[in-house]
């Protein structure tokens, strides 16, 4: 084509975005993919892995909203087709170079240890990952599970970190047993729990708990609650399963620096209901290492184990997630709850319900703390007890209540709603530590009528069950368009 005075113009070419990526050995190509575009990734020839899970020759996988990589021991070649935003190769001259080389390290001692509890009849490893917000906590944790799960190992899981949800929507606390392959293309890179789908691969079971919020300070007397009836799920579970006692646990827990006390009264907490024996640090200052060291020196567990702290290097692949990342990636798994993925679509069920034959629950704001002469830590807020009745009066003293009736209304169109298992003749004290029975999305409310639209990943009525609604993370967008 040719315009007067401007020649010809060539057209237009298309781009192309398939390509080879080949990675010599300990290489890894690192990708970032936004949440409106889709990556796919098939591995040619080699060896790789993405946390620890091994990909499969010639089958596709589909990312969209991942900042994750891709490593190779052996050298491998890669078929990429997709845009990324932002993607390199990082080269390692030999294994020991590569932040993986501990990871594998790390793993080899722990199935050294699992090893030795099974001949002598004891619980395996209890390993808790700590370190500062985006420091790589949960890609460690995911690693040394899938390690774990190719040497048939079955660790339980445990996730307490309320920003970053595992089998489950953003803000609970949720902990699971790994027995097979995880799904790395679920948009938490852990897989699928039960829903209205079949999945490609082994469904999960999670037991989970509603925080409703993304700190652990933010409301420390049901956070504490919430971990302690959560240790006491797993350690019911060590005592019944062999398998699972000898392979041991795995603990994700919240960012925390060195810096911050009530954070690291919060990993004494965790460490204390878990009878965590070993605890990796990932912190490149060694601050938080230094105060976890001299927290534990000459402790020992509930169970007489000694505490081991080890200080592991952040890798230089972690990725920084701003706050508009987090809040789409919340997002994300809301939605892939509801409605699945390419890989497993779920049809979930839209109902209309009473509002009146709703109990519905507000997880309230915390009052103000009068000023204190000195800097507040978690275990100020507290009593150190398991018991309900002593929770109780944890909520009396401190003039804060677990929860408040409320009502539905056009307020919360567009919010997650978090069913209990609970009566809804129980106490809101009880009500607030019960597990989850499931989600349901409020697709409108008409208040003239008193009548909702929910959304819900099965078919069926609400029952007696209760209802929660905290006000983290934020509204979705509308699922149904």
């Amino acid at each position: 084509m040719s315009i007067p005075g401007l020649g010809h113009i060539p057209d237009d070419t298309p781009v192309t975005t398939n390509r080879i990526i080949k990675l010599s050995p300990f290489w890894e190509w690192r990708f970032e993919i936004s949440f409106t575009s889709q990556v796919t990734v098939k591995l040619v020839s080699g060896t790789a892995e993405k946390d620890g899970t091994e990909l499969a020759q010639k089958q596709p996988y589909r990312f969209t909203g991942l900042k994750s990589k891709i490593f190779t021991w052996t050298g491998c070649e890669l078929e990429i087709d997709g845009v990324c935003l932002d993607e390199f190769v990082e080269e390692y001259a030999a294994a020991v170079d590569t932040p993986m080389n501990a990871y594998m390290n790390l793993h080899y001692k722990l199935t050294s240890l699992r090893a030795n509890a099974r001949r002598e009849g004891a619980k395996g490893p209890r390993i808790m990952i700590a370190g500062p917000p985006n420091s790589g906590k949960t890609t460690l944790v995911r690693t040394l599970t899938a390690y774990a799960t190719r040497c048939e190992e079955q660790p339980l899981v445990v996730n307490l970190d309320p920003k970053d949800s595992m089998l489950s929507v953003p803000g609970t606390l949720s902990c699971s047993v790994f027995a097979g392959v995880m799904d790395i293309e679920s948009p938490d890179g852990w897989g699928s729990s039960p829903s209205s789908g079949s999945s490609v691969v082994p469904i999960k079971v999670p037991a989970v708990f509603y925080y409703g919020h993304s700190q652990p300070d933010q409301d420390p007397i049901t956070y504490r609650s919430l971990v302690s009836n959560m240790a006491g799920m797993v350690t019911t579970r060590l005592s019944e399963d062999s398998d699972v006692r000898g392979a041991g646990l795995l603990i994700d827990t919240p960012g925390v620096n060195g810096q911050d006390r009530a954070g690291i009264d919060c990993l004494a907490h965790i460490a204390e209901e878990f009878s965590v024996n070993i605890i990796v640090v990932l912190d490149s200052s060694q601050r938080l290492y230094s105060e976890l060291s001299k927290r534990f020196k000459n402790t020992t567990t509930s169970l007489g184990d000694s505490i081991t702290t080890i200080l592991l290097d952040k890798s230089s692949g972690v990725a920084e997630r701003n706050e508009s990342w987090v809040s789409q990636s919340h997002q994300a798994a809301i939605k892939h709850y509801f409605f699945g993925d390419s890989n497993q679509t779920l049809s979930p069920f839209t109902q209309q319900v009473d509002v009146s034959g709703l109990t519905l629950f507000q997880i309230p704001e915390r009052k103000p703390q009068a000023p204190s002469p000195k800097p507040q830590s978690f275990d100020d807020c507290l009593d150190r007890t398991h018991s309900n009745q002593r929770l109780l009066d944890s909520y009396v003293t401190t003039g804060h209540s677990p929860l408040v009736p409320t009502q539905l209304t056009t307020a919360l169109e567009q919010w997650t709603l978090t069913i209990m298992n609970a009566s809804s003749r129980d106490l809101p004290e009880a009500i607030r530590v019960s597990t989850v029975k499931g989600f349901v999305y409020v697709a409108q409310v008409d208040s003239d009528r008193g009548k909702a639209k929910i959304l819900a990943p099965v078919a069926g009525q609400l029952g007696d069950h209760p209802m929660i609604w905290g006000k983290w993370p934020e509204p979705n967008v509308n699922l149904l368009g």
